[in-house]
């Protein structure tokens, strides 16, 4: 394996890993240029259920008392090298809540691949809370989409992602227009947002997409909008995995911070409106 663009086998590289790898995904590593023995690292964060809050999760098998050098239990090698590979860890606070991760990894001369194939208890899949609002309509695609854009199925995240932004766009643009009627927007940016509507080439759209935005909903110049008209554009048909999986949480991301955005500053205008009528 060409080990250029390769990260270099840690301990902090394994611990985030372990903590946000979806179950079933792979990531390779150089080798460390200091032999490493095992995989096995002290500590790990995670949320904690019995405490109700982020806290430090330890190696369940370290002891005051033990032998400098013995290994852990669950460790099902004793040099690095092919093979799986045991981890338990418990939260320091409770000494109550668990966690409980199996990986196997795949050794060569220079590089190393990890893949988590088992997780205890199983992690949660995140949803926006937002989006989740706003596709109440579509429910059904977003959450097929959330669960194939956690297991990291690319093709199949991408194409529910385009479908939902298929069905969404034309709410995206009234929230756009709305926002843009109540701040005073100008009316060639208002303009542009309707001639989205219109039956044109994709092609036209993006362009038109690219200059639809007002300032403040373009961070660093990057456009949210233009890329999920770009999203609209592209099949799934020739496109590698990987490539989908990255395209896929683009769309994610762009339609997230659109609704967020967009959806805060409905509430914050509301509430100030409200609040000024009892003045």
């Amino acid at each position: 394996m060409n080990t250029d663009g390769l990260p270099e086998l840690t301990d902090i590289g394994i611990k985030c890993f372990l903590e946000s790898a979806p179950l079933y995904s792979k990531k390779s590593f150089k080798l460390p240029p200091e032999p490493r023995e095992d995989l096995r690292i002290n500590e790990i964060d995670s949320f904690c259920e019995i405490c109700e809050q982020k806290r430090p999760f330890h190696d369940s098998t370290l002891r005051s008392d033990r032998v400098a050098g013995a290994k852990a239990a669950l460790m099902a090698f004793q040099q690095l090298r092919t093979g799986k590979a045991g981890f338990s860890f418990t939260c320091v606070s409770c000494k109550k809540s668990n966690r409980i991760y199996l990986l196997e990894q795949t050794v060569d001369d220079e590089t190393i691949t990890i893949q988590k194939y088992g997780q205890l208890p199983r992690a949660g899949i995140p949803r926006d809370k937002t989006l989740q609002k706003f596709f109440k309509e579509d429910r059904d695609n977003y959450e097929k989409a959330v669960i194939c854009l956690s297991y990291e199925y690319g093709v199949a995240a991408f194409a529910y992602f385009r479908r939902i932004v298929e069905n969404n766009i034309n709410r995206l643009l009234d929230l756009l227009q709305e926002d843009l009627q109540s701040s005073g927007g100008d009316q060639e940016t208002f303009t542009a947002i309707q001639s989205l509507r219109d039956e044109s080439p994709m092609s036209e759209k993006i362009k038109i997409a690219n200059l639809a935005l007002p300032g403040h909903l373009k961070p660093d110049g990057l456009n949210p909008l233009g890329k999920l008209y770009q999203v609209l554009s592209e099949g799934v048909h020739n496109l590698p995995e990987e490539e989908c999986l990255k395209k896929a949480k683009a769309a994610s991301e762009c339609l997230a911070f659109l609704v967020s955005e967009l959806a805060s500053r409905k509430e914050h205008r509301a509430r100030f409106k409200s609040s000024i009528s009892q003045l």
